[in-house]
């Protein structure tokens, strides 16, 4: 970060700059980030531990649903919490957050954490999730944007341009929005560059027009929709030139789509994971392409079936305990998603690693004795050695017997093209599944722009 970028509140006061009270609690924090990321695991926990016990003393007093369960658990304010001790506290599944979101809510919120705000779920997997954030969640939400910005070095005086949802006919193609700073909270605290906003509802081949003429230094989208943008520059032979990089959001990053991104504009992706119950989770390290759990923010776990925890190169459950949501605090919050525990990093940062995030419960393959896999879905090369007319896919797992590939393309696919890929996803599959192919003008986009390559709809 640039401090001569930073704004000031006090008029006629330009260097050094004098924040208002909103952006000096956010520096504050941020400073604080800064010394934190560099301790140890077992300092990391330490201030963990602090911070909990704090939240389950609040959630034993004032929320009624957590008050048998902490109890249960052997939770006593007095003693100190082990991770034994947090363990032994029941998962909290997103049903149970929907069935049970007033008796998760406190009833006494302490003043300082400021004003509580509506958090409401996209609702892709079922019923919308409806609870509480607070003026302090906030405030970590604001620090993390912008320790994500420090980790990766962004200029702040580049023009920063994102393709994401907004709501149907707004900044649409070919003109979407333009603004002469950066989006909140980065242009809240800085002077920066111009930004640019298009709604990702817009036609592909409209959007890379609008790239090419908003010609950005940054670039955020949904890994889907880069690699779509990348293909049609790829076979059109556009470029980007001042692009410095990619920043992936909402969806879960391939290899693939790291590889894609380079061969069109060989510049590197960044990707963070973020919930909307809980906010930041992780950010992709400045140095490796892993990820580091903002332990600051949530107590994150990685489970196997038994609920014990996963050790590095296991993958299991990811559970999340918010650390500072006095309003409606979620204590190991079992979100749907996967991932996998990665070694200690070489960068010197205490804060644990992911090494990736695999995806949510409903896309794991579900095979025909009851058990489940990531499905491995096969290189991009492979399918285009057999047609390069699919402009986009998506596969639809109906039954243990039956997996559907739905289809974009330029032209149909002829009988032996089609044969050839039943045989190639059947192999990357793994089981003789009955492979239907089927096309469409048009893949529909989950809730908020959202797309996923691997649907199950098989009972578990």
């Amino acid at each position: 970060m640039i401090p001569s970028l930073l704004r000031s509140a006090v008029r006629g006061i330009r260097s050094p700059a004098i924040p208002g009270r909103e952006a000096a609690q956010v520096l504050a924090l941020l400073y604080q980030l800064e010394q934190s990321q560099w301790r140890s695991p077992d300092e990391v926990f330490k201030h963990q531990r602090l911070q909990l016990a704090a939240l389950f003393a609040h959630a034993l007093r004032t929320v009624p649903f957590y008050g048998e369960r902490l109890k249960k658990a052997g939770f006593n304010p007095d003693h100190e919490i082990t991770a034994d001790t947090i363990r032994r506290i029941p998962i909290l599944t997103r049903a149970e957050l929907q069935d049970a979101v007033d008796a998760i809510r406190t009833r006494a919120l302490p003043r300082v954490h400021g004003k509580t705000q509506l958090i409401q779920t996209s609702g892709s997997t079922g019923r919308p999730v409806r609870m509480h954030g607070t003026a302090v969640t906030s405030l970590f939400w604001r620090a993390s944007v912008l320790r994500e910005i420090a980790w990766h070095k962004r200029d702040l005086n580049g023009k920063l341009a994102a393709i994401r949802w907004r709501k149907k006919g707004e900044a649409m193609a070919p003109h979407g929005h333009r603004s002469d700073r950066w989006p909140n909270p980065v242009g809240l605290l800085y002077n920066t560059g111009p930004s640019a906003f298009l709604n990702i509802a817009s036609d592909a081949n409209a959007q890379v027009q609008w790239l090419i003429r908003e010609n950005p230094d940054y670039l955020t989208s949904y890994p889907s929709n880069l690699m779509a943008l990348a293909d049609i520059c790829l076979k059109n032979g556009h470029r980007l030139p001042r692009l410095r990089q990619v920043i992936t959001v909402g969806e879960t990053v391939t290899d693939a789509m790291r590889k894609k991104v380079r061969e069109a504009w060989d510049v590197p992706s960044m990707d963070s994971y973020t919930c909307e119950e809980t906010g930041y989770l992780a950010l992709q390290c400045p140095d490796h392409e892993h990820y580091h759990v903002q332990s600051e923010n949530v107590y994150l776990e990685v489970v196997d079936d038994d609920g014990g925890p996963c050790r590095p190169g296991e993958v299991g459950r990811v559970l999340v305990t918010s650390l500072h949501n006095f309003a409606t605090p979620l204590i190991r919050y079992e979100l749907g998603d996967y991932a996998e525990v990665g070694e200690a990093c070489p960068c010197g940062r205490g804060l644990p690693v992911i090494k990736r995030f695999l995806g949510r419960k409903r896309n794991r393959l579900i095979l025909p004795d009851g058990s489940s896999q990531f499905p491995y879905l096969g290189e991009h090369e492979d399918f285009e050695a057999i047609t390069t007319s699919v402009l986009e896919f998506q596969y639809v797992q109906h039954s243990v017997e039956e997996v559907e590939k739905k289809m974009v393309v330029s032209e149909p696919l002829t009988t032996e093209q089609e044969e050839k890929m039943r045989a190639l996803i059947i192999k990357n599959l793994g089981h003789p599944f009955r492979i239907t192919l089927s096309y469409h003008d048009e893949i529909p986009r989950g809730p908020r722009g959202k797309f996923e390559e691997f649907i199950s709809e098989v009972a578990r």
